[in-house]
């Protein structure tokens, strides 16, 4: 299915840098606030265009808007590929960054659009393809590493993206029909309101959460040839047990959350957040940091199927194109800066120290979400 193939595709595009990270680094002679930096640069980008361009999904084809962000992105990743300063790497990967941010406004809003029935499930299929095509990041680039150069990961990566704009193209859905669309907002104005109290905890909660997951994420293959000394190809391998996690959790809460109290998924994957990064931090034991990467990512991406149910639900008078847009800018631009601030602070304190204080956000967060479950219970029994 195209949905799927694109959601993996457009995923390996939001982790391929941290991937060649350690061997820009050195190529470069860049500290971890130079890294933290380049990936901050990315991430804000794709959170700013991520608002413009889910508002334009609510209004123009998003089919033509994803085959649009499908050739920025390949152009954007062939340029870098030829880089060779660290301006123009970073000025090709923001047009890479541009594409990028396309895909999940509008994809996401055509995702739930269709899912009637069992939207949990069908939101933890859409997450499970998207975990694949990350997953195939670290253990296939992880081996390409032994036979390319950075460059060459580059150049490979553009390629899918050039097919899949090309399918999106030839395969144009309707541009939708607004006056169905004002039938839904009006039809669901009838359920309990929801105050910006709870919206504005709702959505604060999830960044800070965030915050905290894609620093340690994005330097994880970073943390492993740094603290414990394993080639770049190894440590790839070790951070795609993350995704390896978030594969098989996706699939099972997404099920799950049609069946149980949604809340009370929502709630025990985001508690357990703080936890395992507090441990991830203390760890010597190569096997024990497997382990918990492989948690880390359970409970991160296990969360995307319930949290993306939400999301609809609490901004469906804004339209879903506007409200998944609101999602992934107003995270993306609250965790663009957690890896530049967690490079700064490993630069000034070291790699696990800037670990264990990424376990504030996750907790912060998660208090939050519990403050805002107590709220909406009040207003469900209010109504």
């Amino acid at each position: 299915m195209l949905s799927h193939a694109s959601h993996a595709v457009n995923d390996i595009y939001w982790f391929v840098i941290p991937a060649v990270l350690p061997v820009i680094l050195d190529e470069f002679k860049l500290g971890y606030g130079w890294a933290g930096g380049i990936l901050t640069a990315f991430l804000l980008t794709i959170a700013v265009f991520s608002l413009i361009f889910g508002h334009f999904s609510d209004r123009f084809s998003r089919w033509a808007i994803i085959s649009l962000g499908f050739i920025l992105a390949s152009l954007g990743f062939f340029l870098s590929g030829f880089s060779h300063t660290e301006g123009t790497l970073i000025a090709t990967l923001l047009i890479a960054a541009v594409g990028v941010s396309t895909y999940h406004p509008s994809m996401y809003a055509a995702v739930d659009e269709n899912a009637k029935i069992k939207r949990g499930k069908i939101y933890g299929f859409f997450e499970f393809w998207g975990v694949v095509g990350i997953l195939g990041v670290f253990f296939l680039f992880g081996s390409l590493l032994q036979r390319v150069d950075w460059r060459g990961i580059f150049f490979l990566t553009a390629i899918p993206g050039v097919w899949l704009a090309f399918l999106f193209i030839r395969n144009p859905v309707p541009k939708q029909d607004n006056s169905k669309l004002s039938d839904t907002t009006q039809s669901k104005k009838t359920v309990p309101g929801f105050s910006l109290k709870i919206i504005s905890l709702f959505f604060i909660g999830l960044s800070l959460r965030i915050l905290s997951i894609t620093a340690i994420v994005n330097f994880a293959p970073t943390y492993l040839v740094r603290e414990f000394n394993l080639p770049v190809d190894i440590a790839n391998y070790g951070t795609g047990l993350i995704f390896l996690g978030g594969m098989i959790f996706a699939l099972t809460f997404g099920i799950l959350s049609d069946r149980y109290n949604q809340l009370a998924i929502l709630l025990f994957l985001s508690g357990m957040i703080a936890p395992i990064i507090f441990f991830l931090g203390i760890t010597h034991q190569l096997f024990l940091v497997y382990m918990l990467l492989f948690l880390l990512g359970g409970f991160w991406l296990g969360f995307s199927p319930v949290q993306n149910i939400y999301v609809s639900t609490l901004t469906s008078s804004i339209g879903k194109g506007m409200g998944f847009g609101f999602l992934m800018g107003f995270m993306t631009l609250t965790n663009a800066f957690g890896p530049g601030l967690f490079g700064v602070l490993a630069d000034f304190t070291n790699l696990r120290t800037a670990i264990l204080w990424y376990t504030l956000p996750a907790l912060l967060g998660w208090i939050l979400l519990l403050i805002m479950a107590r709220s909406m219970k009040k207003t469900v029994v209010n109504y």
